[in-house]
């Protein structure tokens, strides 16, 4: 049965290659009112068109077989034979194009016969192919590298997994690093706000201590802003939408300036909107006493001074900072029922609290009383009345106005004791 069938294509095939060569070659005339020679033989080229044979189609995994080897054989043969005609086909077209001569036929006729020529050099790589993937020895080849191929995928699908996961354990172990600095930033800071000063009211020196209160007021409202900020940057706050009362229109000269708008905020909740009855000189000297404020605060959870400390911090402190720092509001809810946490955060905020609460007892027992003042936004930088944060001014000052007040200034007769201020290019107000 076999047999047969490949004596009748080989028959097949030898009819084909007879009935291409009866024509040697191809006269071209022009024969006006009719059909030109050549037209007859084959019919047209774009007959031939699906004779095409395009390599791809032939898939890796059919030529692997060799039991097909044979008939794909007899394929390319077949489609060599057809490719041939329909480039004879092609070259006839060609002629007709020059009887009568005609440049757009002629350009047209020489691009389909290159193209049916290039088909036909394509059925040589599809030949050599198959004889290729019939070969045992290659497909043993090509086997053996996708296999090394695939064992390499795998190895560097582990090795990206384990990438990932010491990635995951180095990520939460930098986290509890920058958690652990800042505590110890805390103690340090702590240690250093133990080395407290006692301040004592006496006619010749009240308004030398007020300044001194006044200093370290600041300095102390400088270094909680400092820890407010390195907590933001852990918990993920930007401080570009942060919700602090800092006019938009102010321009940082530099992107950590920002800090100074943070500091700013806490001055103006700590120093504005404190009830007269928290303040006393009896209570004064009692509380700056302690060497430690916390223990002031314990002494005397509802004196004035732990009144004012409850107070500030519930304004000072927003619920949704304290949730992002902590995860919680144990703290406020604590402050809200009358304490105060035995905490770290807490404790550090009462020493900030101490000295701002000093500084407001004395501002309002001095004689005269000192008038704290801010500098609105736009009003033109005077040295007189303003030091600026950070302490760096252009050449020319005339330019420079006050973007916000970082710390109040206070007026005690004709003394002034100048308000820090942040500096920003505006259109400059009088003061």
């Amino acid at each position: 049965m076999e047999a047969a069938k490949g004596r009748r294509t080989s028959s097949n095939l030898l009819l084909r290659i007879t009935d291409i060569c009866k024509v040697h070659s191809v006269g071209v005339a022009e024969n006006v009112g009719g059909k030109p020679k050549g037209d007859s033989i084959g019919g047209s080229s774009e007959d031939c068109a699906h004779l095409k044979l395009h390599p791809h189609l032939v898939s890796d995994h059919e030529s692997c077989t060799g039991s097909s080897t044979a008939r794909y054989e007899e394929a390319v043969v077949e489609k060599l034979l057809d490719a041939i005609s329909c480039l004879k086909l092609a070259y006839v077209k060609v002629q007709q194009a020059h009887v009568p001569y005609d440049p757009e036929k002629i350009a047209v006729a020489g691009e389909h016969f290159a193209s049916e020529l290039e088909g036909t050099s394509g059925l040589k790589d599809l030949y050599v192919g198959v004889n290729k993937w019939s070969n045992p020895m290659y497909q043993s080849h090509v086997s053996s590298k996708i296999h090394e191929r695939q064992k390499l995928v795998v190895e560097l699908q582990a090795d990206i997994c384990k990438k990932d996961s010491e990635l995951v354990l180095l990520r939460a172990e930098l986290e509890e690093l920058e958690r652990s600095n800042m505590e110890l930033k805390e103690k340090i800071d702590q240690r250093a706000m133990y080395r407290e000063k006692k301040f004592d009211i006496g006619r010749g020196e009240s308004i030398d201590m007020f300044i001194k209160l006044f200093e370290s007021s600041s300095e102390c409202i400088h270094d909680f802003t400092k820890l407010i900020v390195g907590w933001m940057k852990l918990s993920g706050w930007d401080l570009a939408i942060s919700k602090f009362p800092i006019d938009k229109s102010v321009v940082y000269e530099k992107r950590s300036h920002k800090k100074y708008g943070v500091e700013a905020y806490f001055a103006h909740a700590m120093l504005m909107g404190t009830k007269e009855g928290y303040f006393s000189m009896d209570s004064y000297h009692h509380v700056m006493s302690f060497k430690d404020p916390f223990d002031a605060l314990m002494e005397a959870p509802n004196s004035a001074f732990g009144r004012f400390c409850r107070e500030k911090y519930l304004v000072a402190v927003p619920r949704t900072m304290e949730d992002s720092f902590f995860g919680n509001l144990d703290h406020r809810a604590f402050v809200e029922r009358g304490g105060h946490p035995r905490t770290q955060f807490y404790q550090t905020f009462a020493r900030m609290a101490r000295y701002v609460w000093a500084l407001l007892t004395v501002a309002r027992y001095l004689k005269p009383r000192a008038e704290m003042f801010f500098v609105k936004t736009g009003v033109q930088f005077q040295k007189r009345h303003m030091e600026s944060v950070p302490a760096k001014l252009t050449k020319d000052e005339a330019k420079i106005s006050v973007g916000f007040t970082v710390m109040p200034g206070f007026k005690i007769g004709c003394t002034v004791i100048r308000c820090k201020v942040y500096l920003s290019m505006l259109d400059a107000r009088d003061f």
